[in-house]
């Protein structure tokens, strides 16, 4: 009996793995671009990402009209190094294929650790804009201090990304981004927008590339990505509202499929995230993007991917809040996961290391907010289900390896909530008379809105006495300065997301002195 034809899906994959390894080049198969360009194709900017000691990953997308689908470019790229004139230190020539969107990725490697680079990419006598990357310090290097900014959720519609603008001018190291990207939704018609677009609800590759180049469109979010090297991962957005686990069935396979390839197509990923992640997905549903940051000594960071492998969401016993059901749900039961079995084992050994190798600081980067915010009603009632409110063993588990291990300094940062948010992590998150074993700091939004006055967020914040903090007000991004000393929190926030020049401010600042939490 023959074997079964593979599925439309297996069959997606195995072409996506051969061209992201490189097996099969679109040279082979379309034109030559043309030699001359009218125009300059860089209008969605540079980016730099995945840093490592020795390299990082140099990114670019060509847009415009003379960009067609049957044409493959060749791009030139350079990284010259500052602090010797300017000297060239690499260069080559990457192609842009309509296969990725004509996305351009080099992995630069063989340069010199803890050491800031310039870069840019030319073609046909246009040059991109200039962009900044740099190198990590040596995994032995005592690394006297690290700045980096995070944030998350920007939607395109609800603000304008001034907050990028105020980022670009901070002295960072790297950008930590959390998720929701992109908003994969059309317009609802009525809505109050600062701003508009005509896309509809992204399904295809060609649906998500078009959001991306709109959001990518944007100056200040170009500046902030040639400012500095960036890490990403990803929440629900880049797919659809609240998604759970890899794959949906039928139609949404493709669609989840085509949502990971512009993501990648539009990010400073290694292809090796891809190829094999895509392999992966061959075997057991999954696309590993997750990661560990190490800097030198002073700091490790987990970016944890907290929607790709989780449990369909719990279904609410409680009858108040109908609102928050979501369909399909299933009913509390034993083991139900947050970031997967492999993804906590992974976690587990990170923490472990961290605390063997004596990280000063600790760091845990996810999606969303990690603490309750249901504490007076309790574990499983009025929650919000898409959140670890709704994976409340998932959490315990987290919260036991670092009880276990003793990691310094553990730190806890997330997004997702549209919201500033400042609490202590206990060992029972259901009672505050147990033992701190983290700090927790989440960001508020680029862009998008809560939907909440802040007279009805403090009286929210007052019934979950582990709250220090929260606004739901204004939008921003958070600062943290790590020294052998401290860290210091600087919680960013913009006067008013609906205005091009909105000004920025601190909110507040937290330090936490080495060995201490909040």
């Amino acid at each position: 009996m023959p074997a079964p034809a593979p599925t439309v899906t297996r069959r997606r994959i195995l072409e996506l793995i051969a061209l992201f390894s490189g097996a099969v080049s679109a040279r082979q198969i379309l034109a030559a671009g043309p030699t001359t360009l009218q125009s300059n194709p860089f209008g969605l900017g540079v980016a730099s990402g995945s840093p490592s000691s020795t390299g990082f990953v140099l990114w670019t997308r060509l847009d415009g009209s003379e960009i067609t689908a049957d044409k493959t470019f060749s791009v030139d790229w350079q990284v010259t190094d500052p602090g010797k004139a300017g000297a060239v230190v690499a260069r080559g020539v990457a192609e842009a294929s309509p296969a990725l969107g004509h996305s351009v990725h080099v992995e630069v490697d063989g340069l010199a650790p803890d050491r800031w680079y310039d870069y840019a990419f030319t073609i046909s006598g246009h040059k991109s804009m200039a962009g900044k990357a740099r190198t990590l310090p040596a995994p032995s290097q005592a690394m006297p201090a690290l700045t980096f900014a995070y944030a998350s959720c920007q939607q395109w519609e609800s603000g304008y990304y001034a907050a990028y603008r105020h980022m670009a001018a901070e002295n960072l190291d790297f950008i930590i981004f959390l998720g929701d990207y992109i908003y994969e939704s059309k317009l609802k018609p009525g809505g109050t927008y600062v701003r508009t677009h005509d896309l509809q609800t992204a399904n295809t590759i060609d649906d998500y590339r078009d959001r991306y180049a709109l959001y990518k469109s944007d100056p200040d979010l170009q500046s902030a990505h040639a400012r500095c090297p960036w890490f990403v991962t990803w929440d629900d957005h880049e797919i659809q509202n609240n998604y759970a686990g890899s794959f949906r069935e039928g139609k949404q396979q493709a669609r989840v499929l085509a949502g990971y390839q512009a993501f990648y197509e539009n990010m400073p990923l290694r292809a090796s995230t891809m190829t094999e992640g895509l392999k992966g997905l061959l075997s057991n549903g999954t696309l590993r993007i997750y990661t560990r940051i190490d800097v030198g000594t002073l700091a490790t960071v987990a970016l944890l991917d907290g929607r790709q492998y989780r449990s369909v969401q719990l279904c609410e016993d409680d009858k108040d809040t109908p609102n928050k059901r979501t369909s399909p749900c299933e009913e509390n039961r034993p083991g139900r996961t947050f970031l997967g079995s492999e993804q906590e084992a992974w976690l587990d050994t990170s923490i472990r290391t961290a605390a063997q190798k004596k990280v000063r600081w600790t760091l845990i980067a996810q999606q969303t907010r990690f603490t309750p915010g249901n504490y007076r009603s309790g574990e499983g009632k009025n929650m919000s289900n898409d959140g670890w409110d709704g994976y409340p063993e998932a959490r315990v588990r987290i919260i036991n390896s670092l009880v276990r291990w003793k990691p310094k300094n553990p730190i806890i940062i997330g997004g997702d909530i549209h919201m500033t948010w400042v609490a202590r992590v206990h060992q029972d998150p259901y009672d505050i008379r147990s033992p701190v074993v983290a700090s927790e700091f989440c960001a508020t939004s680029i862009s998008s809105l809560r939907g909440l006055q802040q007279d009805q967020t403090e009286r929210w914040a007052k019934r979950n006495p582990h709250c220090l903090l929260a606004n739901s007000v204004l939008r921003g991004y958070n600062v943290v300065t790590l020294t052998a000393a401290n860290a210091v929190v600087r919680l960013r926030v913009l006067d008013d997301a609906t205005k091009k020049d909105a000004k920025v401010s601190t909110l507040m600042t937290y330090t936490l002195n080495d060995g201490t939490l909040l």
